[in-house]
């Protein structure tokens, strides 16, 4: 009974370390700096805007991927315009 009580407890634990398995690449991991670092780069967005994203639809790599194209558009789209004005008044 005792190594029953001792064997469950070991599979309900939260993380194991032992148990190692390959790593879920279609997925980004918001509380990983680098992971978030990487996508943001790649994508011409902040890492803040990634967070963002992850917040909003979820962390599959592929909705991110689409999500983020949507959002570079957008920021370009701001920069111009940004750059635009100041030559205005210069």
């Amino acid at each position: 009974m005792l190594i029953l009580k001792q064997a469950t407890r070991e599979m309900m634990m939260a993380d194991n370390k032992k148990a190692r398995g390959k790593a879920d690449r279609s997925r980004v991991a918001k509380g990983e700096a680098y992971e978030v670092a990487y996508f943001a780069r790649k994508h011409g967005i902040s890492a803040a805007q990634t967070r963002a994203l992850i917040e909003k639809v979820g962390n599959d790599r592929a909705k991110l991927t689409a999500a983020a194209k949507k959002v570079k558009p957008a920021r370009k789209k701001a920069a111009k315009k940004k750059a635009a004005k100041k030559r205005g008044k210069g």
